[in-house]
């Protein structure tokens, strides 16, 4: 995870309200007065069968589905979004009542996207708008100071609002090598070594339709000249970012994206390559997984490196929105897209105080989301070893159970306990949620250049793009066969961890006492593995 962009939020849910709100007056957010002008936010509508999509997605992503890869189309997928039966008409009428009439459905109509002035917003949903000013940052943004409320004729029809109570956090996530307490530099992460490391000697077939996007936030561009020098010191095949979507800036080239890009484009080498910014100061991984949705064309692989703990998310937002992502992620993999995120770089804290129980990595330890870890390199250039900070751990039950929400990885899982010999306390986790990563890559001293100059970073921001590119070049490989992409990835990974380096080593404590620690297959701190290329290829050509 990029050790930069993230959240520091706020919000909740009234007859329906949201949790309290709170920005830290250190955080470098300060009040400068009333909000003014025009507010936008989304609501989510509820669905009319709020199970179909997930049961779909287990349908055509589980190996031994006689579904398997028979992944919907949009238009199927819009008829199963449908909101509660008058949901729309209802919500839009209390909306008109309100003086408010802009209001634009997204493309499969369950989520509202609504602009008014700030005190039809305030008196729509009984809170207080300020501008806030962020002096480092050096940028204003309209938040909430107070949870939000519905009338209780319309509460059963909404899932969720946000764009109203997320404060962007300004502290980056890409660590550079020497910093932040990251691993010890064992030798240089290259392309080559990379390569060499996972079995991968072949590139984009140049006659499928495989793709691979990548997301960034908060005006991360990546850098066209610093892409081409890195091409060019590391003697790779040209290339060049596909599109450029939302916000992207391709002259000032930030670590992060220019991470991202420049080593997706090793392992994925020649894959159509897409780049996504979201608009303005925000974070905002709803409104991200909606656009992706929007375009029939967005890259059927993404690789994200952003995020924060699931429980900041759920004080500033309410309970249900870990659970409204994870569907609108589904939704992607059941048009056969595949969504990575990285996980993490505090270990088993997520940025957290280390003197308290783990908090688990939101979204990286969502269902419906492959989490990436990181390991590092031994000095004879061998991997067996988890890093410190590798995010891992268990997802809180209250949100997602592993024996209903995660059942591809029950053995898995229960082997790590029964096996493990070294456990942390038990109060400080919680044993019954979804585990992750699920699998792992290199995440120290990857070789990025940055303004001209290359540089070592690290990160599980690194892992991430990395194991991206491994699944769109596989993608490639299945649908130059005339198969269906892979989708969602977890169940088949699981069923096969066979095709997986198994790490056995390492403890991602980060700063703190506590970690997992590192055992014979899945574990938290590395997954199932890194990517072994050549078994992972017979095996997606054996479905």
């Amino acid at each position: 995870m990029k050790i930069s962009a993230a959240l520091a939020l706020v919000a909740t849910l009234a007859v329906a309200a949201s949790a309290a709100p709170a920005y830290s007056t250190d955080s470098g957010w300060k009040v400068v007065g009333d909000a003014a002008g025009t507010v936008k936010f989304h609501i989510a509508l509820a669905h009319a069968n709020p199970t179909a999509i997930v049961n779909k997605l287990y349908e055509v992503s589980d190996p031994a589905s006689p579904e398997y890869g028979n992944h919907w189309t949009r238009e199927e997928l819009k008829q199963h979004s449908k909101p509660v039966d008058g949901a729309v008409k209802r919500v839009t009428t209390w909306l008109s009542d309100a003086g408010i009439t802009a209001v634009t459905p997204n493309w499969c109509g369950d989520i509202l996207t609504v602009r008014a002035s700030a005190a039809a917003v305030e008196s729509l949903l009984s809170l207080d708008l300020q501008t806030f000013f962020h002096t480092d940052a050096n940028f204003t943004i309209v938040r909430a100071t107070e949870p939000w409320s519905l009338p209780a004729h319309i509460a059963a029809d909404v899932d969720t609002i946000f764009g109203l109570h997320a404060f962007p956090v300004t502290r980056a996530h890409v660590s550079h090598v020497g910093s932040n307490g990251m691993a010890p530099q064992a030798g240089k992460v290259t392309p080559s070594v990379l390569r060499s490391l996972y079995g991968i000697n072949e590139q984009y077939s140049g006659s499928s339709s495989s793709s691979q996007g990548l997301a960034e936030f908060q005006h991360q561009g990546y850098s066209v000249s610093d892409l081409a020098k890195f091409i060019q010191e590391f003697n790779l095949p040209k290339q060049t970012v596909r599109n450029i979507t939302g916000d992207g800036q391709t002259v000032i080239g930030h670590t992060e994206a220019n991470l991202d890009v420049q080593y997706i484009m090793v392992t994925g080498s020649l894959i159509p390559t897409d780049f996504f910014v979201q608009k303005g100061n925000e974070f905002d991984l709803l409104a991200w997984s909606q656009d992706v949705a929007a375009d029939p064309y967005s890259a059927m692989v993404w690789s994200v490196s952003y995020g924060e703990d699931i429980e900041t998310i759920v004080s500033s937002f309410d309970d249900s929105y870990p659970t409204r992502f994870n569907t609108e992620v589904a939704k992607l993999g059941t048009l056969g897209k595949s969504i990575l995120f990285a996980s993490g770089d505090s270990g088993v804290y997520s940025r957290q105080s280390v003197d308290r129980e783990f908090r688990p990595d939101f979204p990286a330890s969502l269902p419906a989301i492959t989490g990436v870890g990181a390991t590092q390199l031994n000095f004879d250039g061998s991997e067996d070893t988890g890093t410190s900070f590798s995010g891992g751990g268990f997802c809180l039950s209250k949100y997602f159970t592993r024996s209903q929400d995660c059942t591809y990885q029950n053995t898995a899982v229960s082997n790590f306990f029964s096996k493990s010999s070294n456990l942390p306390p038990s109060h400080l986790y919680d044993n019954a949620g979804c585990g992750y990563p699920d699998v792992s890559a290199q995440g120290v001293n990857f070789q990025v250049v940055v303004n001209g100059i290359t540089q070592g970073v690290s990160g599980t921001s690194a892992s991430c793009p990395t194991v991206a590119g491994v699944v769109a070049l596989l993608n490639d490989v299945r649908l130059t066969q005339g198969k269906s992409p892979l989708g969602w990835l977890n169940p088949l990974f699981y069923a096969h961890p066979e095709v997986f380096n198994d790490m056995t080593k390492g403890t991602n404590r980060g700063s703190g006492i506590y970690g997992f620690t590192a055992i014979e297959g899945w574990d938290p701190v590395t997954g199932l593995g890194t990517p072994n290329y050549p078994k992972l290829k017979q095996l997606v050509l054996s479905l």
